[in-house]
């Protein structure tokens, strides 16, 4: 499992439609970090069940 940490960075979104697809936030897998700067962590709206000020509720 990975976790993210701190603010969503960006936003995906289809832009015929409009509908935001996916958030990405930043990960803290440090494995990857050896290897690569960007180890962000991409997240499928359909996942995200809550958005509150602090935390992001997701079902995997």
């Amino acid at each position: 499992m990975e976790k993210g940490s701190g603010l969503v960075q960006d936003v995906c979104a289809d832009l015929g439609t409009g509908k935001i697809t996916s958030i990405i936030v930043p990960g803290n897998n440090k494995l990857i970090n050896l290897f690569t700067q960007n180890n962000d962590i991409e997240i499928p709206w359909q996942n995200i069940k809550c958005i509150g000020d602090d935390l992001i509720l997701v079902e995997i």
